[in-house]
């Protein structure tokens, strides 16, 4: 099940152009193999299992989301030294409230040379989301189709 998760995620990303809507495709595959269960790019879940599980159509700050939707991910491809700071993560960071879901795990997957702004630093700290950081030049690596 889970290889055939994958080469789904690897045949979406053959029609992408935009980079970063590719590496939202990488980072649900990373989650996919590190925590081997199913992860899928928010827009390619049918719109009727996002409102039977009290989601909204549109992303609303999620990029990425798990099979059981107990775990959401917002995913950030920055060049060198781009700083992700609260403006860029409010309505993730407001999701478990607009959806009702207090118990939402939060996941950020970004370029592991982008920074992170002291308050993000703070809701990390104190466990209220995960920081993963991928490698953005063995992404690109990746690419070459």
């Amino acid at each position: 099940m889970i290889l055939s998760h994958l080469q789904f995620l690897k045949y979406q990303m053959k029609s992408i152009i935009h980079v970063p809507t590719l590496f939202e495709y990488y980072a649900a595959a990373y989650l996919t193999k590190e925590q081997n269960k199913l992860f899928y790019v928010y827009r390619d879940l049918p719109d009727s299992h996002k409102t039977n599980a009290g989601f909204p159509i549109e992303d609303r700050g999620i990029d990425v989301i798990d099979e059981t939707m107990q775990h959401i991910v917002q995913v950030k491809f920055y060049k060198k030294h781009g700083e992700i700071h609260y403006g860029k993560l409010s309505t993730f960071l407001a999701t478990p409230i607009l959806v009702g879901q207090k118990n939402l795990r939060l996941t950020l997957v970004r370029t592991n040379h982008s920074c992170l702004h002291p308050e993000i630093q703070n809701i990390i700290q104190r466990g209220d989301m995960n920081d993963i950081t991928l490698c953005p030049h063995t992404f690109l690596r990746s690419l070459d189709r």
